[in-house]
């Protein structure tokens, strides 16, 4: 009889406990990030109030069996000027009379798929450059950003329309596929393959983009990319080679950057190199960025930052374009664009389901 209650108790835990394993599992987290900006196009100057690649988001997962779960993300760029353009997350569209007052703008990474022992299938809109332009990126969504100089040339941040592979954890490495496919529109297709290192501080990576141009030739890229956190500082850098950019035959460049942080008092003093050499003469630019983050609570940081960018007379980069609203770019090739910022950063994360 004992033995009989017993199995019936361990059913019962069993059927209650099954439901809360495979139920919903749902956040709600974001990015609020301001700056005053002093920016400079190398003709002109002014004072900029800017949201740089705000974002609000809900993610979560359903159990469907022990090893299987789908797993989703919706992921917008805020505008907290309420102007709805040039937020650094790519604006509500091209017409700006309609993105006017507007806070919600672009898409972000959003997906659907399934998660389980064999890795995550997922299909939405997922990382092209983002996916190594961020590896060792000490000034992301500030002004200096690195992607001012590795995606000048028209490399996506992000694709649409993706499937994407990304395996388990094998013994510290991991790999990922990303394709988008040409939907009726000739030489269009995208593919990124990227593969990860992480072992304690050290991180490594390598990634390699083919970016359909509607041409014969493909705009391709690859990089290499690498890092190390020592608790109390931090070095890395990387390079990008590029080829055939927009679809031109020849049209090469190399990209290289190093950089480094260490801690200093509640935060954190930093600089970073960036540069880039193109086919030809006076097709180089570079850019250098020093900045000091203080952590004014767990979730929330002050900075100031400043960037300059040195262009030669061909080619026209910038200094706060990359994730950073009021991008004002340069005043044409040959510019040095350069501009001081003073921001905020606040991040959240919190349990909507279950609480």
């Amino acid at each position: 009889m004992i033995k009989r209650i017993s199995i019936i108790a361990s059913f019962s835990v069993a059927a209650l406990a099954a439901p809360a394993a495979l139920g919903l599992n749902l956040d709600i987290w974001g990015v609020a990030h301001m700056s005053v900006d002093g920016a400079d196009n190398g003709q002109e100057s002014d004072t900029y109030i800017a949201s740089n690649s705000s974002r609000l988001a809900v993610s979560g997962d359903q159990g469907v069996t022990d090893n299987l779960k789908i797993v989703f993300q919706y992921e917008s760029g805020v505008d907290l000027t309420g102007r709805g353009e040039n937020d650094g997350n790519g604006g509500c569209g091209a017409d700006g009379e309609a993105c006017q007052g507007q806070l919600f703008t672009r898409t972000r990474d959003a997906f659907v798929g399934l998660s389980g022992g064999f890795g995550k299938l997922l299909a939405g809109r997922l990382g092209g450059l983002n996916q190594w332009v961020y590896d060792y990126n000490l000034f992301a969504d500030q002004v200096g950003d690195l992607g001012n100089i590795w995606g000048g040339t028209g490399l996506f941040g992000r694709v649409d329309d993706t499937i994407h592979y990304e395996t388990p954890d094998l013994s510290g490495f991991t790999a990922a596929v990303t394709y988008a496919p040409d939907e009726g529109v000739d030489d269009t297709a995208v593919g990124v393959g990227k593969l990860n290192y992480g072992n304690g501080g050290i991180k490594l990576g390598a990634a390699y983009m083919s970016q359909g141009t509607g041409l014969p030739d493909e705009h391709t890229a690859w990089a290499l990319t690498g890092s190390y956190d020592g608790g109390n500082f931090t070095v890395g850098g990387g390079y990008q080679g590029e080829s055939d950019i927009g679809g031109v035959p020849g049209a090469d460049r190399d990209g290289f950057t190093v950089g480094g942080s260490i801690k200093l008092g509640k935060g954190a003093l930093k600089g970073q190199a960036s540069w880039t050499s193109g086919e030809g003469d006076e097709t180089d630019a570079v850019q250098y960025a020093v900045g000091y983050d203080y952590d004014l609570a767990e979730n929330a940081t002050i900075y100031i930052a400043y960037a300059s960018t040195k262009n030669d007379a061909l080619v026209a980069f910038s200094a706060n374009d990359y994730g950073h609203g009021d991008n004002i770019g340069t005043a044409g090739p040959g510019e040095d664009p350069k501009a001081v910022s003073l921001g905020i950063v606040y991040k959240f994360n919190a349990r909507l389901w279950p609480r």
